[in-house]
Formats: C-alpha cells, sequence, structure tokens
C-alpha cells in the first residue's frame, strides 16, 4: 500500500510515525525503568547512520572496518549514557574514545588493508556522527532530578527546530525555488528554500519559547532575543548538515543513503542533526553558569 503513494504521502506517513515515536521516547526518557531503551535506540539511530556512512565510503572504492566502527560507536553511545547518570563515569565517553582510536590502530595491526586511508574513514564515522549525535542524550538528561528546568523540553526544542528548517526549506524551495544555492553538491536546493528554512527555524524558536510559558516556564528558560538568534544558528547549522552530508553522497555517487519511503535513509534524516544537537548542547554548558 506505501508503495502505491506519491513520494510526498510517504514523507508525511513515515515522518508522522516517526514523531510520534519520538515523542513518546521523550516522555518517557526520565523514568528509570526507560533509561536504558532511551540510550539503545539513540545508539540504534546512530549504528543505522554509521552503517550507511560506510556505504558511501564503499561506493567510494573504500574499506572501512564497518562492523568495528559500528560496535565502537554503540559502545560510546552508551558511555555517554552512563556518564550523565553517574558521577563516578563523567570520564567515560573520553575513555572510550582513546578505546576506539586504540581499537582501529590494532585491527589494521592485524589486516594491514590500506590503513592510511581506511583507519581514518572508520573513525571519521565517530566525529561525524556517533559523538554530535550522542548529544542529544547529554540534553535529555542535561538537568538533574528535581531541577526546575527539564532536559525533555530542551531536546524537543532541538529536534522541532530542526525538523522545521529541512521542512520549510523542501516546500518552500519546492514552491518558490529558482536560485541554486550549490548546484555541484545538491542541485535541487536553493536559495529561496535555504532562506524559508532560516525564517521558519526562527518562528518556531520564538513559538516554542512561548508555548513553554504557558505550560511551565520555568522547565525551558529562554528569553525572547535567544530565542531568536539560537533559532536562527539551528537553521543555519541544519542546513549546513544537510549540504554536508550531500558533500559526501555526491562524491560517493550515492543517491540516498538507504531506502525509507519518501525519506531515503537514516542518515539523510539524522544529518540536519549533527551540528545542531552540539550547538544546543554547547549552549546549555554555557547558559547554565
Amino acid at each position: 500500500m506505501i508503495n502505491q503513494m506519491t513520494p510526498l504521502q510517504q514523507r508525511l506517513l513515515v515522518s508522522g510515525v516517526g514523531t510520534l515515536l519520538v515523542l513518546i521516547a521523550i516522555f518517557l526518557s526520565p523514568v528509570p525503568a526507560f533509561k536504558p531503551f532511551f540510550a539503545a535506540a539513540i545508539a540504534t539511530v546512530i549504528g543505522v547512520a554509521i552503517r550507511e556512512f560506510y556505504h558511501i565510503a564503499q561506493a567510494k572504492g573504500l574499506q572501512p572496518a564497518s562492523r568495528l566502527g559500528i560496535i565502537l560507536s554503540t559502545l560510546y553511545t552508551f558511555s555517554v549514557a552512563l556518564s550523565t547518570q553517574y558521577e563516578c563515569a563523567r570520564m567515560l565517553p573520553q575513555i572510550m574514545l582513546l578505546t576506539a582510536l586504540l581499537c582501529c590502530f590494532f585491527y589494521y595491526f592485524a589486516k594491514g588493508n590500506s590503513p592510511f586511508i581506511n583507519l581514518p574513514v572508520t573513525l571519521f564515522s565517530l566525529a561525524y556522527l556517533a559523538v554530535p549525535l550522542s548529544c542529544m542524550i547529554s540534553i535529555a538528561y542535561f538537568f538533574p532530578s528535581g531541577s526546575t528546568q527539564d532536559g525533555r523540553w530542551w531536546l524537543f526544542y532541538l529536534l522541532a527546530v530542526t525538523k522545521m528548517t529541512d521542512t520549510g526549506g523542501f516546500f518552500i524551495g519546492k514552491q518558490f525555488g529558482k536560485q541554486k544555492l550549490a548546484p555541484y553538491i545538491s542541485p535541487k536546493k536553493t536559495w529561496e528554500g535555504a532562506l524559508g528554512g532560516l525564517l521558519l527555524a526562527i518562528c518556531v524558536s520564538v513559538a516554542l519559547k512561548s508555548i513553554a510559558c504557558l505550560f511551565d516556564g520555568l522547565a525551558f528558560t529562554l528569553t525572547f532575543w535567544e530565542s531568536l538568534w539560537l533559532g536562527a544558528l539551528i537553521g543555519v547549522g541544519a542546513q549546513f548538515g544537510d549540504l554536508a552530508e550531500s558533500l559526501l553522497k555526491r562524491d560517493g555517487g550515492v543517491k540516498d543513503s538507504s531506502h525509507l519511503p519518501g525519506l531515503g535513509g537514516m542518515l539523510d534524516i539524522v544529518d540536519s542533526l549533527v551540528f545542531t544537537a552540539p550547538l544546543v548542547y554547547i549552549f546549555l554548558r554555557i547558559h547554565a553558569h
């Protein structure tokens, strides 16, 4: 049945189901019994995206250690989750990154399969996807139990503003797009779409700040001016992440990273979060002091 739908209908259906699942996961994230499942869900998303990244690398003729990279990314994601829950595990993500570096070198000590290029490609998946996307866990659990602020609001804010940037760019670009933004990298993207995505990001950022005040103003403290410039930064970062992935796909000769109906692949879904998730986490670190 889904194959009989238009690409736009498929996109809306899959996006709707995905949004519902994400909202449920965010809502349940503070529940102690659900925390391991929340971390596992993020780790699965990252692992699938990394597998698709390696597929692009293989299309380019490279041979990264795919299985090792996915295992290391999963361990890193769980190390971030543990570091948010236990004071004694604060340094665990850094330890895991050092372990990943050592494991990759040990792997190529044994395999010796063009290590000068394949080893960096294997590790780049962690820097490009695992590290930035794991910031979503850090955002969800940024505030300690009993704090007036709620990390769920911030995670929802990150996802909503980022994804509405994508939505604004897609629909406004489709309707009014004429001037090509980066024809070599992504021929369909236009300056009009980019501006539309940016403006929608700012509007959604301001709207969420206002809505949060109606529900619980202390759970999500963001001033009007902060909502303007942070929304703008997220709007720019989301589109830069999209272009960054398009650059890699173009070089690898790959159109979609996978074949999720109407959406391409997991990497196509999370690419816009690669720069925005760390951005919001850095804002929180600065904002908290």
